[in-house]
């Protein structure tokens, strides 16, 4: 088949965000407005049929050291991938469609960029085109809870995710479901402060915040004690088919071992009482403490794949370097 790929311009990006909402691969990531807000400079490749829109890539791009050009993830971002458009035909002709405009955008990234690296959402599987170009691919997982029955979520928790979050109640603890980002931040900032980290993107955090509570696709969820003081807190965003977990904190003075639970289990029911949502995505479980966390909610597994690729000469010298300094310390 004949296909263009080209640089959407400004004004065709509403064209693209509609285009996301109807792609069955479409995330709030993947938006202009998103991306946008993230405050990078970012190029979103349109693929088209004659004048259809059947496919995209967005990505980031930055320039590094010698002019070396980079794409990947904003902050914050966990997911970006190409996007299809709906496609009822056959499984044979869908896939091959979707192989085809997959080499043909690996191909085109890879005359723009140096090193290029992005993250697939759950549920795209097929890396063979980009594997096929070169790329590396690597794979990593998140939870997925669904959500048509709250009560069987309930009972499938784990025993004592249950009784954290009974614990929290008894204790008077009450979640704000409609709470200041300000105050939640301040919770994120001191989990990283207590891990001897700081928080980078709170510039960024503010941005996509402030742009979402105009679309109404965030909430912020504070576990406060009778005092009203705040001592754990969720943040999620959403789409059309899904909230995402993207921020949370609590404050290590004041820790409660079931506010956190409490406050994530507000934000569960809010997606599904509120939002009429069915799925609820931890957005990211790599990290062994906070993957326990997340896991005794009784989420599915889910892998999601990464791509990744460097110019050839660009790894050479990346080798040559960090071989060489190896061979020093020895």
């Amino acid at each position: 088949m004949n296909y263009t790929i080209k640089k959407l311009e400004i004004p065709e990006h509403s064209t693209w965000d509609q285009f996301v909402n109807n792609s069955p691969q479409g995330t709030i990531f993947h938006t202009s407005y998103w991306l946008a807000a993230s405050g990078e400079d970012f190029v979103i490749y349109g693929v088209f049929q004659g004048q259809r829109l059947v496919a995209g890539l967005p990505l980031i791009r930055q320039e590094l050291k010698f002019g070396i050009k980079s794409a990947g993830h904003p902050a914050l971002t966990p997911y970006l991938g190409v996007l299809f458009g709906p496609n009822d035909g056959k499984y044979v002709h869908r896939i091959s469609s979707e192989k085809e405009i997959s080499r043909a955008i690996a191909k085109r990234i890879k005359e723009d960029f140096g090193i290029i690296n992005f993250n697939f959402p759950p549920g795209h599987a097929d890396l063979q085109p980009f594997i096929w170009e070169g790329f590396s691919s690597s794979v990593r997982y998140t939870y997925i809870l669904r959500l048509d029955d709250l009560e069987r979520v309930w009972k499938n928790m784990e025993d004592k995710r249950r009784n954290d979050i009974r614990r929290a109640e008894k204790d008077s603890i009450y979640v704000e479901d409609d709470a200041d980002f300000g105050e939640l931040f301040a919770l994120v900032e001191k989990t990283f402060e207590r891990q001897g980290m700081e928080a980078r993107f709170r510039a960024t955090a503010f941005r996509y915040n402030e742009v979402l509570e105009k679309k109404g696709q965030c909430q912020s969820f504070l576990a406060r004690n009778k005092d009203g003081i705040p001592l754990a807190g969720v943040y999620i965003v959403w789409d059309w088919n899904r909230s995402y977990y993207l921020l949370g904190g609590y404050d290590p003075k004041r820790s409660h071992h079931g506010a956190s639970a409490l406050a994530m289990w507000a934000a569960i029911r809010f997606t599904k009482e509120e939002l009429e949502l069915n799925e609820f995505d931890f957005e990211g479980s790599m990290i062994p403490a906070v993957e326990q966390f997340f896991r005794k909610f009784g989420g599915r597994l889910t892998p999601y794949y990464s791509v990744n690729w460097m110019r050839p000469v660009l790894k050479a010298a990346f080798y040559m370097k960090h071989g060489l300094s190896k061979i020093l310390k020895r």
